[in-house]
């Protein structure tokens, strides 16, 4: 039990809400769009994305081992320090996130052919498990190089959301292009919100963030100019029609305040200790959050 629990640990299971709020914005995206619900279908595709996106976890754990050892944790930063603690879990973890990988690569391929799914999607799923396995882990190390930024900018807009969308509409298609580029300026605002308590340890692990490159402050302001251009974003989409018209987009707009908001807090009080950058995190996770979720709810409303 003991040994469970510590895996558990490394799960680091919150994240996963954030994916799967992430996965269903997709899937309704698309069913206002006019596709078909499928019930077995959004699971079956959840499976497939599910346990690639839970084996980040355990090979961000094992790879980042050394930039973890002296990093300040919060519940989304500085690792889960299990393995600083309990080093003859290393192996473990590791195994169990190239097996979470295998799992995602078996069931993508049954999901392809049970609904004669094009060779695109299972491209699509591989791809966006080597990006989330490599962004730590030998020898790409894309958070490591200076990629980190970009990886998962395009994780959360196109790969996460992506999936819920290919799941149900078979595709993606210009429409989901246009909508994606908010979502993955959240995803910038997302990564340099957890990186903000890591400066240092990051700096010693020689790990290229923004945070390290260009302080605290400069990537506070990062921040704010990615939630603020996401608002203006919606803004334009609502204005214009640019994609699915029949989709009201003024909450989104409302919703979109919240981060920005959240934002905008964090770099008027521009605090840089460890008590104040835990709250900040906090504070910009749960602002996402809330904008995810109420933005679910009106998508379910509009279908209704």
């Amino acid at each position: 039990m003991s040994k469970i629990k510590l895996i558990l640990r490394l799960a680091r299971l919150h994240f996963l809400v954030l994916g799967f709020l992430l996965y269903l914005i997709g899937y309704l995206i698309a069913i206002q769009a006019g596709t078909q619900h499928n019930l077995t279908k959004f699971l079956f595709g959840y499976i497939v994305f599910g346990t690639a996106h839970l084996s980040v976890s355990f090979s961000n754990n094992y790879f980042d081992q050394q930039a973890d050892k002296n990093s300040c944790q919060t519940p989304f930063s500085g690792g889960s320090k299990v393995l600083e603690n309990h080093p003859e879990l290393q192996k473990t973890t590791l195994n169990i996130a190239i097996v979470l990988l295998l799992i995602s690569l078996i069931t993508n391929i049954l999901f392809t052919i049970t609904y004669n799914y094009t060779l695109w999607f299972t491209v699509f799923v591989i791809t966006g498990g080597f990006l989330g396995y490599f962004y730590t882990a030998n020898p790409i190390k894309l958070s490591y190089r200076g990629l980190g930024e970009i990886a998962t900018m395009i994780g959360v807009g196109l790969f996460m959301t992506g999936m819920g969308y290919f799941i149900a509409q078979g595709q993606l298609d210009a429409n989901f292009f246009f909508f994606a580029i908010p979502l993955t300026i959240y995803g910038l605002f997302f990564i340099i919100t957890v990186e903000l308590p890591d400066k240092e340890c990051d700096s010693l692990a020689n790990k290229k963030t923004i945070v390290v490159k260009y302080g605290r402050t400069t990537a506070k302001q990062i921040t704010f100019l990615a939630t603020i251009t996401a608002t203006i974003y919606f803004i334009i989409m609502a204005t214009l029609k640019i994609a699915y018209p029949t989709i009201d987009w003024i909450p989104f707009i409302t919703f979109s305040i919240i981060p920005l908001f959240a934002s905008i807090i964090s770099v008027l009080k521009n605090e840089n200790n460890q008590k104040s950058l835990t709250k900040q995190v906090m504070a910009n996770i749960t602002s996402l959050t809330l904008f995810m979720a109420l933005s679910i709810i009106s998508l379910l409303i509009q279908s209704i």
